[in-house]
């Protein structure tokens, strides 16, 4: 990764969008990556240029004292900031929310957020939205045609409402131009340390993510999707054939049985599984027999050999080949990240 540096001080200046109801963690713990990177950057071998991070929290509503769930932030107004140094990035935390009515809610209320960020584009400055918030940026238009992730738990919603969008679900970090998004509330911390290196160079990167102790070089959130928690599934013909479909993972069966459960044609039955979960009913099982594979590679001691029966499959090569294509990883790999220690 090649130096992006654009400014002439050789400070890197991050605008972290603070606003009703964005977590905290989002607003906080980026200031520390770049602090880290800072102190590094420091201490590099003479000969290369330190490069320094300003990271400082901005209002789109003046500048106030941001309150966010007991926590008290001193913000600054970002049209002011725009007009008198520009910022090199605008990072916006996530949305805190329990589900998707409450974060349709929230998202009614952020209109001055989504006024800014539509303001904020045309200076054709780099626009970091992580989990949630990518619905946010989404409700500008500004991501229509465009790629884009959030986080893999609400690919659903995301899908349903703002269908223009190239939604890339199971990427940790999309950048499409001047719009990069990620997925997963923690993500923030690989975005941060994108922006080390977009800036700075994969060095640095490197370097601060091994002060932070994270994996550097992640970039898929395949292993971490657990589709029985996902929201807004979809059409209630797909919740009664994932009923049907559980109960029947180690079993043959055909598209006719399921069209009959379902009443409804198998041509029908064709169109929901495309509209709500852009599958087939064939690949959905796929995914729901890695599902129980994830479950029973984390809880328990059964052999391959076992799990692949219990899923449905007679050939433990053939169940290894869809499980990676799922999960980005091995059974074995994925055993040995996320299984319980005996």
């Amino acid at each position: 990764m090649t130096m992006k540096l654009t400014t002439k001080d050789g400070i890197i200046r991050i605008g972290i969008l603070v606003y009703p109801g964005c977590l905290r963690s989002g607003a906080v713990l980026p200031l520390d990556v770049f602090t880290i990177a800072n102190t590094l950057a420091g201490i590099r071998p003479a000969g290369s240029k330190p490069v320094q991070f300003e990271a400082f929290w901005v209002s789109a509503r003046g500048d106030i004292m941001q309150e966010v769930s007991g926590l008290h932030f001193q913000a600054r107004d970002i049209y002011t900031q725009m007009h008198t140094q520009e910022l090199d990035a605008l990072m916006v935390p996530g949305v805190d929310h329990k589900d998707n009515q409450q974060l349709d809610d929230l998202l009614n209320g952020l209109a001055p957020e989504q006024a800014l960020m539509e303001s904020y584009l045309q200076q054709d400055r780099l626009l970091i939205s992580s989990c949630s918030s990518t619905s946010l940026l989404a409700r500008t238009g500004k991501l229509d045609g465009r790629r884009a992730t959030t986080s893999w738990w609400l690919s659903a919603y995301f899908r349903k409402n703002f269908p223009q969008v190239l939604l890339e679900a199971d990427e940790l970090i999309v950048q499409d131009g001047k719009l990069v998004s990620s997925g997963g509330v923690t993500s923030y911390i690989d975005l941060s340390l994108w922006l080390v290196g977009h800036f700075a160079g994969e060095e640095l990167r490197q370097m601060t993510a091994k002060i932070l102790v994270v994996d550097a070089n992640r970039n898929s959130q395949a292993p971490y999707v657990a589709k029985a928690i996902m929201q807004d599934q979809g059409h209630a013909v797909i919740e009664r054939a994932r009923r049907w479909l559980n109960k029947r993972l180690d079993q043959h069966w055909t598209m006719a049985d399921l069209a009959s459960y379902c009443n409804v044609s198998q041509r029908t039955l064709l169109r929901r599984f495309q509209e709500s979960m852009k599958l087939s009913p064939t690949h959905y099982v796929q995914q729901l027999r890695v599902e129980r594979a994830k479950a029973l590679l984390e809880t328990t001691r059964l052999s391959l050999e076992d799990i692949t029966a219990r899923c449905g499959y007679e050939d433990v090569s053939s169940f290894s080949k869809i499980f990676k294509q799922w999960a980005q990883v091995t059974p074995k790999d994925y055993r040995r990240r996320f299984g319980l220690r005996f």
